[in-house]
């Protein structure tokens, strides 16, 4: 089926989408319908600005959603008035066509309103009500196809991440909190944390994974954001006699950027500063649980998933049938470090140490 429209459609790209990972998975097929439509204005969550503006540099046709703005700690009135004036500012736009390619409530929501006579947007609930078109898309495959087959034209194959351009500012950022800190060409980045629960490895494991990284001479820095991201950190500096240095809401997106373009490594859980971290370039170890790394594996040569072994047919994201994620938490340091080898991160010395141990 030809998914082009007429080059001179008045498009509107709604991507106002929350998760990180998701929207770096997009960005490739919405910087596509930028440049095939010279009329074009792309909606994107206002917290990863820095994040588009790194990857579309010099792009002006940006409209932001202010999720912050619109969070329940704001008072009524003026969420009301936030919402109001960003449906005003969208509807000044006179789209005629609207291509919703994620399919949230809230961007089905501004599709509708959108004032637009032509939606396009994904199969959901009462859907008639928000597009008059609803495509047929493959969610079975990774997220990236199910994007293509949404987007108006969509990015070529295969699948890949936009490449991330580091900024002065972050990387002044970065300097300035490492100054007194560790040697840049040693630096592994760790993110322990996770939206969910069942995503989470074991905080024992992460801090011992950091005392195996210390001991090959590599510098493991935690970071994160967030109230779950700093209880991780705090069980895992407990399992440490010497705490490892924590940036957690220490870094703005161009200083997270930054960090990841300096570093040998990076090691985490499926969430989106895996996905930043392999869009970054940096050798990336995916952990792996219930989530379906068809769907959500890293789209770079330089990343790799793990997982212990595939969930039962009876299992569910939030109740294992084993009751103890063994998919995830049975993956071993062990294997850990030696796919950091495969990647080139762990240095030739602790190459010659391995190799020793395992003669002996």
């Amino acid at each position: 089926m030809d998914n082009r429209l007429p080059v001179m459609s008045r498009l509107l790209i709604l991507f106002p989408c929350s998760h990180m990972g998701n929207l770096l998975i997009a960005l490739p097929h919405l910087r596509a319908m930028l440049a095939a439509h010279p009329e074009s204005l792309l909606m994107v969550n206002q917290r990863y600005q820095t994040l588009v503006e790194q990857s579309l540099p010099g792009e002006s046709r940006l409209l932001y959603y202010p999720e912050q703005s619109l969070s329940r700690q704001v008072p009524l009135f003026q969420r009301v008035h936030s919402y109001l004036k960003l449906v005003m500012t969208m509807r000044r736009f006179h789209s005629k066509v609207v291509v919703d390619i994620e399919g949230e409530q809230k961007s089905a929501t501004l599709a509708r309103l959108s004032g637009a006579a032509e939606r396009i947007g994904p199969h959901r609930r009462h859907g008639q009500w928000f597009y008059t078109q609803q495509p047929q898309v493959d969610w079975s495959g990774h997220r990236w196809q199910a994007y293509a087959s949404l987007s108006r034209p969509a990015a070529h194959s295969p699948a890949h991440y936009l490449p991330l351009n580091d900024s002065p500012a972050g990387q002044a950022e970065l300097d300035s909190i490492l100054s007194d800190g560790p040697a840049n060409d040693n630096l592994v980045a760790i993110h322990a944390g996770a939206t969910k629960t069942y995503k989470i490895w074991h905080a024992e494991q992460f801090a011992a994974l950091c005392q195996q990284l210390r001991r090959a001479g590599l510098t493991p820095l935690l970071i994160g954001a967030g109230q779950k991201d700093r209880q991780q950190i705090a069980r895992i500096q407990g399992f440490l006699s010497d705490p490892v240095m924590d940036l957690c809401d220490q870094l703005s997106l161009a200083g997270l950027v930054a960090l990841l373009k300096r570093s040998r490594g990076f090691i985490g859980n499926d969430s989106g500063p895996m996905h930043l971290a392999a869009a970054c370039g940096v050798a990336t170890v995916a952990l792996f649980g219930p989530t379906d790394d068809t769907l959500w594996h890293p789209l770079s040569p330089h990343a790799r998933v793990l997982r212990w072994q595939h969930c039962l047919r009876n299992c569910e994201r939030s109740s294992c049938a084993l009751d103890s994620y063994p998919c995830l938490q049975r993956i071993t340091i062990d294997r850990v470090i030696r796919t950091l080898d495969e990647l080139g991160v762990m240095p030739d010395a602790h190459l010659g140490a391995l190799k020793t141990l395992r003669i002996s």
